[in-house]
């Protein structure tokens, strides 16, 4: 297992520690008052990998008779991940037309889709393992940046928040200190969403951003073929002070 994903996880076992000691001075006290149960009766909180259950809720906390799904997002980096798959299954899930599938793969570096796959593409790519979206045609830039803009709100959504169950319905942003206590934001999932929606566009790197979110290659994973996953990232910081987030 990566450090980064040991410390996502020593992050939610302490907001579920914190959830579960709501009545002994803990901050969950006013994480609960901003999700509007001022004066619960009875507060179990547990995340979901201990369930065997995944979704973009880290933390299910259960108030007297509500659930509250919860996405927890540690921010002492930069860019946090919040969604990795195959294109093809973000294909599946959004209706994606072929072209844009299969330029997107031209983009992660699927086999079959790389610039030695292609005639005549190698000698004019930076990486011979993948096409960066300002190396892809005019044409299928065109149609990657018409598709992310007119799905953009139901695609922010769904790699945020999720769909169905485990839906995350808030976001908690702790930031870690060194030697100091972790600091909070607690904000409605729906305001997350709609700071992060915004145009898509092409950045000087040759990746894909979708408003506050960077689609980019996975890249890493000591050259495994997940490294060729599509991936989206996005900056916690960037959600502190925006309309409906406390801090603490």
């Amino acid at each position: 297992m990566s450090e980064t994903a040991k410390g996502g996880f020593r992050n939610e076992d302490w907001v579920v520690d914190q959830f579960n000691g709501w009545n002994a001075g803990s901050r969950a006290e006013e994480w609960l008052g901003i999700m509007g149960h001022a004066r619960p009766k009875k507060v179990c909180a547990q995340t979901t990998r201990k369930m065997g259950f995944f979704n973009k809720a880290d933390v299910l906390v259960l108030v007297d008779e509500c659930v509250e799904w919860v996405s927890v997002k540690k921010f002492t980096a930069s860019f946090n991940q919040i969604d990795k798959h195959w294109v093809k299954d973000f294909a599946k899930m959004w209706r994606m037309p072929n072209d844009v599938a299969d330029s997107l793969r031209m983009y992660c570096g699927e086999s079959g889709f790389r610039p030695t796959d292609c005639a005549n593409s190698a000698a004019h790519t930076r990486d011979e393992r993948r096409f960066f979206m300002d190396e892809l045609s005019d044409a299928q830039q065109k149609k990657i940046l018409s598709f992310f803009g007119k799905n953009r709100n139901q695609i922010i959504k769904d790699v945020m928040a999720g769909r169905g169950k485990g839906a995350a319905k808030w976001m908690l942003l702790v930031e870690e200190g060194e030697g100091a206590s972790p600091k909070s934001t607690l904000l409605s999932m729906t305001e997350a969403v709609r700071h992060c929606i915004g145009p898509a566009s092409i950045t000087k790197r040759g990746n894909l951003r979708l408003g506050s979110i960077t689609i980019q290659r996975k890249g890493g994973d000591a050259g495994m073929d997940t490294a060729q996953m599509l991936q989206f990232k996005f900056s916690p910081r960037e959600l502190i002070g925006v309309s409906g987030a406390s801090a603490f």
